[in-house]
């Protein structure tokens, strides 16, 4: 049983060290105000949020819509973190969606109302879109919901929450959803970009355009900016 702690150790130590930047982020988590952040680029967007979130402090709750957690990955950041794996998961409460209508009442319905109940300074969304480029949701039907979503992330924001939703890069994005990612962008304060350096990734802060005369800004937008 030592011999697998320290195995795991191992492991998410390395994870950790591969990202750098994050420790910053975490920090800002545990203190108001709320404030809506995008987690985009690699693939390791899911797991670069999940650290960020569990290193908070607080108590998260997870929509997981791309199928990316699982305990075993969290075991591995309370190691890395030397947090007991037992006290992370028992602090991390997780609901999973597969459809978009799913999705959609996850995080506009049972989001808040769960909030009510516990005291969870994170929300994490992982795979926003993932189910948004099903088939079976059509193109008017997924910005009108994708737009609730986004007030309901921005309500939970005003509640002095933090925010955020980890989205991969799509090359090929289903025709006629090339812009739901956009939607997304626009809707987020603080984006962080996952960018490859030698020794790993690196979590590039950018910040959301304040409007002015120059900025027109987007039917869907939250923010006022593109």
């Amino acid at each position: 049983m030592v011999y697998f702690r320290d195995q795991m150790k191992n492991k998410s130590s390395n994870e950790l060290r591969a990202l750098t930047g994050w420790e910053r982020i975490a920090l800002r988590l545990g203190q108001p105000p709320g404030q809506v952040y995008l987690v985009t680029g690699h693939s390791s967007a899911y797991t670069a949020s999940l650290i960020i979130g569990c290193a908070a402090g607080q108590q998260i709750a997870v929509v997981d819509g791309a199928m990316r957690f699982n305990s075993y990955l969290i075991s591995r950041i309370a190691a890395g973190l030397d947090l007991e794996p037992k006290d992370l998961l028992r602090r991390t409460h997780v609901t999973r969606s597969f459809t978009a209508f799913q999705t959609e009442a996850a995080i506009t319905t049972r989001l808040p109302e769960f909030l009510q109940r516990r005291s969870c300074g994170v929300v994490l969304i992982l795979g926003l879109l993932q189910t948004y480029y099903d088939e079976q949701i059509h193109v008017h039907e997924s910005e009108h919901s994708l737009h609730r979503v986004l007030q309901t992330l921005h309500r939970v924001k005003a509640q002095n929450r933090h925010v955020l939703i980890a989205e991969v890069d799509v090359e090929n994005p289903p025709e006629g959803k090339e812009h739901l990612f956009g939607m997304i962008r626009a809707a987020t304060e603080v984006t962080l970009s996952i960018q490859p350096v030698d020794a790993g990734y690196e979590l590039i802060e950018q910040r959301s355009i304040e409007w002015d005369e120059t900025t027109n800004p987007s039917p869907w937008s939250l923010t006022g900016t593109e």
